[in-house]
């Protein structure tokens, strides 16, 4: 009596749902809607889900009150209990409890490979390779009540005579693609049609024609159905993306992807078209790699993922983004994210994440090949990516054992759904069998991306060693490190010449210098005498000028050498100098004072007139100089070089005076190589690593060591493949950071300068996890960078820090490039300024 009871109350409450929904007056939501995420899921699943004890899901709706799954498994038990249901290769449960749908049983005879909202509210279509539903006739395509899992009888798709492997409804048509050559008959498609949604009768809307293998050439490698495998529709319903195992879409090459225009009369294959999907890809395994594909909720972009084997510079293994708008026949992708060798399966994008899944061990693993390489993160099965870098976020339930992997992802207003065919999430940390749920609500924000702009502060931290060196030039030679805490030697080389000295000269190098005599101060680099600068004739001579202030007593120093052998003889080479047009060095001969291949330094003082010149004049041969120095007289200023100081700057000329930052815990800033400040969070190099901390323009928070390549809980947990563990490995950036002279952040990249080298140079970056990307990249055409003693970026103007003189130089920045010459816009001998520091960026 008491069951009967209940039995009645539950089917009057589904009655009377069902009822209301057909009637269109229940509340139901859009099953396109943005996902409109504030954040990343949770990482802890919820419990409101069943177990499904076989097979796989691969395929998850959710039908407002109910999710619907399907798949190829036959039984599933409530949460806790221990009794079979038998529902074979689909399901519906509650969504706010997990609690099996008694009322939704539908019988098929084969796996479902797709659940998708039918054209009025209450029902779905459900696409697969089955032939019958709850005994009737339905090939391969049905349209079902959500409420009872009864046919739709007004909905009588066409006869297929192959798989459905995917569907989408647009507007009043029903998109199908699959392994098919015909669509009932006589309707010939291959591999994709059109029906009409209400009656399910075939149209001649959607008759784009798949054909030919991708990898299987009738001899060799792995062979399969030709069609489509994936399908994905903007959200406005303009484009389609298909994926699949096919070559050619009308007899045109796409190979594996073809992009369709959603016209209002017919779809036709848009302008849009890569050969990255061309290579063959574990060709013994796979016909095609390709495994699913989905839009981003404001439909300016789409990412596919993939199987197939270790990169080598192929797409295989791999998310890829792609941006919407594009078009062209070459297009390549935003950003790649590889596995090193593991399957990628599905993949959801929200507003925050690009989550997938499938049997991956690692990500940014560009180097690996079934093992991890520098730069990988261990991410067990299921990741986030940031949409803008492709890099992981910090998001990392993972699940182990992986099985085959996730093959589906739903990202849903409520959260993310994902199916699979194993029973864990965790490492055996949560039972949730081959279907799981991440909420929304007790997620997290990523880290905000926010950098800051000028008219604003500007940050010098690790500031020159107090110094009274004006000048350094490495004359003929590139950039020299300095080896005794002052400024660096400054370059001058053929294709980067110092500005100091006048046109008509030439370079020339040499091996190490064979000795230095007493005369060379301590701490001066050897490799000072490994260039030259030389005149060759005497009309104009060599002459250098080196803006000095009027009345300030500086020291003159000229570093030379005898390095060429045709002049190793007394009298074989012998030349003036003139300083301020009075003649300090009168037959200078090298070789014959101090001897061939033999560093020296002369040294003289003199009171600027505000320029200090110095004249090279011929004599025997050609005159020729290493290195000239220029030094103020007196005690050094007072200072620290682990200082860290604001000033405040318009972006322009206008620099405010400097004050003082303070670090509480005593950051030796003088060892710090380059930083940027994004979203609140200060990142530096240093010691060899990246660093972070919080900073607000006022407190510095504690550091601590960036290093998402390790994680304590899943390092040492075998992920039983290849005897492996999910330890990632440090990326390769971080052997860079000791020569790095500058950095900053920039729509997901951070772009760097190194010493000595004239490239920019950058890589992918999120600020949320601290991944740095494996591979490097260099902004192509762009030099003059060998100079840099730092770089910010503001809006579109890039500034660059001389660290040779101080300068503070700036020119426009458009799309990731540098688009014209630097100017000076700040500095020693303009307004008195000193911009070189260790770490210089635009901050709070």
């Amino acid at each position: 009596m008491t069951h009967s009871s209940a039995f009645m109350r539950r089917a009057i409450a589904v009655l009377t749902t069902a009822a209301l929904t057909v009637a269109g007056l229940a509340t139901a939501r859009p099953a396109d809607a943005a996902p409109d995420h504030g954040t990343v899921v949770k990482a802890a699943p919820s419990t409101a889900s069943p177990d499904i004890k076989d097979g796989t899901v691969n395929a998850i709706y959710d039908a407002g009150a109910k999710i619907i799954a399907a798949g190829t498994f036959t039984q599933v038990r409530n949460r806790g209990s221990d009794v079979d249901i038998t529902r074979n290769y689909i399901l519906a449960f509650d969504k706010a409890t997990g609690t099996v749908d008694n009322a939704f049983a539908p019988t098929v005879d084969a796996e479902v490979n797709a659940v998708i909202a039918g054209p009025t509210a209450g029902t779905v279509f459900v696409a697969g390779k089955f032939n019958t539903v709850n005994g009737t006739t339905r090939r391969k395509v049905a349209l079902l009540n959500v409420a009872t899992g009864a046919l739709v009888t007004s909905f009588a798709g066409p006869a297929f005579n192959g798989l459905v492997k995917d569907a989408v409804l647009v507007g009043n048509r029903l998109l199908v693609g699959g392994i098919f050559t015909t669509a009932g008959n006589p309707n010939p498609r291959g591999g994709l049609a059109s029906l009409n949604a209400s009656t399910g009768a075939v149209d001649n809307y959607l008759t784009t024609n798949l054909t030919e293998h991708h990898n299987y050439d009738g001899v060799s490698g792995s062979n399969a159905g030709v069609g489509a495998e994936k399908l994905a529709v903007s959200p406005d319903g303009s484009q389609l993306v298909v994926i699949g195992n096919f070559k050619n879409a009308d007899g045109v090459l796409h190979d594996q992807i073809v992009k369709l225009d959603l016209g209002a009369t017919a779809a036709t294959v848009a302008d849009w078209n890569t050969s990255r999907y061309t290579p063959r890809c574990a060709w013994w395994a796979f016909d095609s790699y390709m495994r699913d594909v989905a839009y981003a909720p404001d439909g300016s972009y789409f990412v596919v993922v993939t199987t197939g084997a270790p990169n080598g510079g192929t797409l295989c293994d791999a998310a890829a983004r792609w941006e919407s708008g594009a078009t062209g026949s070459e297009l390549q992708p935003t950003w790649v994210d590889y596995s090193g060798g593991d399957t990628f399966l599905s993949v959801g994008i929200s507003e925050q994440a690009v989550y997938v899944g499938g049997h991956i061990r690692w990500l940014n693993n560009s180097f690996g090949g079934d093992n991890a390489q520098a730069g990988a993160v261990g991410r067990p099965s299921i990741a986030a990516l940031d949409p803008r870098s492709g890099l992981p976020l910090s998001w990392n339930p993972g699940r182990h054992p992986r099985g085959v992997g996730v093959s589906e992802m739903l990202v849903t207003p409520d959260g993310l759904w994902i199916g699979s065919d194993t029973p864990w999430i965790g490492n055996f940390q949560y039972r949730r069998e081959r279907i799981a749920f991440f909420p929304l609500t007790g997620g997290a924000a990523p880290h905000p991306t926010t950098t800051a702009a000028l008219p604003g502060n500007v940050y010098q931290a690790g500031l020159p060693a107090p110094t009274n060196v004006l000048y350094r030039v490495n004359a003929g030679g590139p950039l020299l490190a300095s080896t005794d805490n002052g400024p660096d030697w400054a370059a001058d080389e053929g294709g980067n010449p110092s500005p100091y000295h006048n046109a008509g000269s030439n370079t020339a190098g040499y091996g190490t210098v064979g000795s230095l005599d007493a005369t060379v101060p301590a701490g001066t680099p050897a490799a000072l005498y490994s260039a030259e600068r030389w005149d060759p004739a005497g009309d104009p001579e060599m002459r250098w000028q080196f803006p000095v202030p009027v009345g300030t007593e500086v020291k003159v120093r000229l570093y030379l050498a005898n390095r060429y052998d045709g002049t190793s003889t007394t009298g074989s080479r012998v030349f003036d100098v003139a300083l301020d047009g009075a003649t300090v060095l009168d037959r200078l001969d090298l070789s014959g004072s101090v001897g061939h291949n033999v560093g020296t330094m002369r040294e003289f003082t003199i009171v600027s007139d505000g320029s200090v010149d110095i004249d090279f004049r011929h004599r025997v041969e050609n005159p020729l100089i290493n290195g000239i120095e220029v030094v103020k007289t007196g005690p050094p200023p007072a200072g620290s070089p682990d200082e860290m100081q604001v000033r405040s700057y318009d972006g322009d000329t206008t620099v405010g005076a400097a004050s003082p930052v303070a670090s509480p815990d005593g950051t030796a800033w003088s060892t710090a190589r380059g930083a940027f400040w994004v979203g609140g969070t200060l990142f530096y190099g240093m010691n060899g690593a990246l660093w972070r901390r919080t900073f607000n323009g006022t407190v510095l928070g504690t550091p601590s060591l960036v290093d998402p390549y390790h994680d304590a809980y899943w390092d040492t947990v075998d992920s039983a493949s290849g005897g492996h563990t999910y330890a990632g490995a440090t990326t390769n950036f971080y052997a860079e950071i000791p020569n790095v002279t500058g950095m900053f952040y920039s729509g997901g990249r951070l772009y760097y300068t190194l010493g000595g080298q004239g490239g920019l140079y950058w890589r992918w970056f999120t600020p949320d996890s601290g991944v740095v990307g494996a591979d490097k990249f260099t902004v192509a055409g762009v030099t003059g960078f060998a100079d840099a003693g730092g770089i910010f970026l503001s809006g579109n103007t890039l500034y660059k820090v001389n660290r040779s003189t101080g300068d503070l130089s700036a020119t426009d920045w458009s799309a990731g490039v540098p688009t014209g010459a630097f100017t000076v816009r700040s500095g020693p001998a303009v307004d008195g300024v000193d911009w070189r520091a260790k770490a210089v960026f635009v901050g709070p």
